[in-house]
């Protein structure tokens, strides 16, 4: 009995022609392997941040006490709310604090940059100085200055007794109470802004320092003229960071003045935690977080805009 033999195997058919899915796949490769690096974090970053967004959203148009009873839709109310005392002087009270900390604070850390930036000894030790209140906790720091101010007994009462002043009670005046207020926010955000400037100062090339000294450029001449210049970029992000940490002063405002006197220096931040965690009010707390969210997202936008226009 003959077999039949095989058919001779040509190069055509050791190699099949490869499929639509296979060329395309090919093709896209590059974006099938960033897409599936990308996915994990997406979903990451969508339920733990738009969808939160979007429910804060939804419920800022509710009546809700976060506990037991369904969400009540009130429409507007709850931003209305913020028209009525005592909201519109919380808002006054944390456009006060932000603007004025960030301005004398980002002025500060750049001289202060400056200075270390200089060849001096014991440099590495006044740099950890300047940034240790940055790391130390709120608390303790916030324990620390109300030794400071306390009426009786407290330092600074002491030595006005000493030299024969009257006494300030700082807690029931809304001034004093404000620039204390200031005064610890500078006192412990100035080191990050430090840190910025000082880095962004040793990277400009030393050798454009040394021109303009050979051109006659003074010290403020080169500043003006070659060092803020170099550092728009930095001076952008820490103008932007800076607006956001400034409009989320709470820690101070909770540990030492509780917003007192008669919301002399209460702040947007901490109405919103009174409101959901103490009168279980999350339809106004979730409207004050809408509200302020779109402060910072203009306010962002207006340094960025504005910073763009003054380099074109």
């Amino acid at each position: 009995m003959k077999t039949r033999s095989a058919p001779p195997i040509t190069p055509s058919a050791q190699f099949s022609t490869p499929t639509r899915w296979a060329r395309t796949r090919y093709r896209h490769r590059h974006a099938i392997e960033a897409w599936t690096i990308l996915t994990p974090i997406l979903i990451y970053y969508t339920i733990f941040a738009v969808i939160p967004v979007l429910a804060n959203i939804a419920i800022s148009f509710t009546r809700w006490n976060g506990i037991n009873v369904a969400p009540v839709w009130a429409g507007l109310e709850n931003y209305t709310r913020y028209l009525k005392p005592p909201y519109p002087l919380i808002m006054f009270n944390t456009a006060l604090f932000a603007v004025v900390v960030l301005l004398i604070q980002t002025v500060v850390a750049f001289f202060i940059a400056l200075l270390l930036n200089e060849k001096l000894a014991g440099r590495g030790a006044y740099r950890a100085l300047w940034y240790i209140p940055t790391l130390t906790s709120a608390a303790i720091m916030a324990q620390l200055v109300t030794v400071f101010i306390a009426p009786y007994g407290g330092v600074i009462n002491n030595i006005l007794q000493s030299l024969d002043r009257p006494p300030v009670v700082f807690t029931i005046s809304g001034a004093w109470m404000r620039t204390v207020i200031i005064v610890f926010s500078i006192w412990r955000g100035v080191g990050g802004p430090v840190v910025l400037f000082l880095a962004a100062l040793q990277s400009i090339n030393p050798e454009v320092q040394e021109a303009a000294m050979v051109d006659g450029a003074a010290g403020w001449a080169r500043i003006r003229s070659i060092t803020l210049p170099l550092l728009r970029p930095m001076m952008v992000f820490v103008l932007v960071t800076g607006i956001i940490g400034a409009f989320q002063i709470f820690e101070p405002v909770q540990l030492i003045s509780k917003g007192g006197p008669f919301n002399q220096t209460n702040v947007m931040l901490t109405q919103i935690y009174n409101d959901a965690f103490v009168n279980s009010n999350f339809g106004v707390a979730t409207a004050g977080a809408t509200i302020m969210g779109l402060i910072l997202l203009a306010s962002s936008y207006t340094v960025l805009r504005s910073m763009r226009e003054e380099e074109g």
